[in-house]
């Protein structure tokens, strides 16, 4: 009788993600990453594969004026 042995993906990803968050070359490369977005206001989330996500949310200011004697709005400046 023949016995095959399959592996199953599931386990050789969970023991693939375990092996990154306990990498100290990973975590030294990540944690400087995190820790600079969020000192810039950015929301960070870390896949349970390794992966990090950073998303932040850009503030523009516009200042418009009203030019009575043309009826017209012009945009006076701009700010980031």
């Amino acid at each position: 009788m023949e016995v095959l042995l399959q592996k199953n993906p599931s386990v050789e990803e969970e023991t693939r993600e375990e092996n990154i968050f306990t990498d100290v070359k990973y975590i030294c490369k990540i944690t400087p990453l995190i820790r600079e977005s969020l000192q810039n206001g950015c929301d960070v989330a870390q896949l349970p594969n390794g992966d990090l996500i950073v998303s932040e949310v850009k503030t523009i200011n516009t200042q418009y004026t009203w030019d009575p004697t043309k009826n017209r709005v012009f945009k006076l400046n701009q700010s980031q």
